[in-house]
């Protein structure tokens, strides 16, 4: 098909995504709390050609967030991976800080997390010795250094709750706000604020498309009513309908007054391959690094 009869088609053709989109909105706003569970559930692979929209697993990506986490962090502190999901970015930074924390909102996503993490580290376990490796019925066989929890930030008190048992924090967050509402996201920020204390610093990474949601949706290679895997995974599962998080939300739930702004831009999200034989879609998206400004206390 030539590019001006595909531009002159896609009107009817996203007039056939709507239906679909509305449905997926409309269970989300019906069962919030269990399409987490109800997506990872249905889990079998990750990383390029797996089932995870988000989950690349681009060499390129981790690189990148890697350099900044350890630019823009305090290394002698944990790091703290909010929407962890199967805990990759979790292990990325686990070696450069004293610990890694995945936290998740739902139990599936946590299991996935640990069993990947045991897969991961399971060659440097053959090389222990004796009495070094494993773990005791019902506990993670992972190291101290990388964990894993169930846990929901939006909830008030989450972070308070959390830094009372692993202390001040730096937070990494990547591709969690955009799918929150505006209450949402102004507890999670709230959460951070009170895990990263004086010394942390917090590193969100964001969707930050420009474009409608119907576009969004043929940006990840909706054509009609046919829908890559990954997509239509998500769709069925009821997973919130994502929105756009950039420099105007970074102000709005981080507000100078209450954030030092340290560094913010443009960068990339890279997927899993829409259709078999495909690369990574590159998703537009937004970071930013943030500090807490301390609160005056009243006198």
């Amino acid at each position: 098909m030539s590019d001006r009869a595909w531009t002159q088609r896609v009107p009817w053709r996203r007039a056939l995504l709507v239906p679909t989109l509305l449905r997926a909105g409309l269970r989300a706003l019906q069962d919030r709390g269990g399409a987490w569970d109800r997506y990872w559930r249905g889990i079998r692979q990750t990383g390029l050609d797996g089932e995870v929209l988000w989950d690349g697993d681009s060499a390129e990506e981790r690189g990148w967030t890697v350099g900044l986490a350890r630019r823009a962090m305090e290394s002698t502190l944990p790091v703290v991976d909010v929407g962890c999901g199967n805990g990759r970015y979790t292990r990325a930074l686990a070696p450069w800080f004293t610990a890694a924390v995945g936290v998740d909102v739902s139990a599936e996503a946590v299991a996935h997390a640990e069993r990947e993490t045991r897969a991961a580290l399971a060659p440097l376990r053959t090389s222990a010795a004796p009495g070094e490796a494993g773990a005791a019925p019902g506990e993670s066989s992972a190291p101290p250094r990388v964990s894993f929890r169930v846990l929901d930030m939006t909830e008030a008190g989450a972070g308070a709750r959390l830094r009372a048992e692993v202390g001040s924090a730096n937070v990494f967050v990547r591709g969690l706000f955009h799918t929150l509402d505006a209450a949402q996201r102004g507890r999670l920020a709230e959460s951070c604020r009170a895990l990263i204390g004086e010394r942390g610093a917090l590193l969100l990474v964001e969707t930050d498309f420009p474009g409608s949601a119907l576009a969004y949706l043929e940006l990840l290679g909706a054509r009609g009513g046919d829908y890559p895997a990954p997509l239509l995974r998500c769709l069925e599962a009821g997973l919130p309908p994502p929105a756009r998080f950039g420099a105007r939300e970074l102000a709005l739930h981080f507000p100078e007054a209450s954030w030092e702004h340290v560094e913010s831009g443009s960068a990339e999200l890279c997927s899993a391959a829409m259709r078999p034989g495909q690369t990574s879609t590159r998703i537009p998206a937004f970071f930013a690094v943030v500090r807490a400004r301390q609160r005056r206390r009243s006198p």
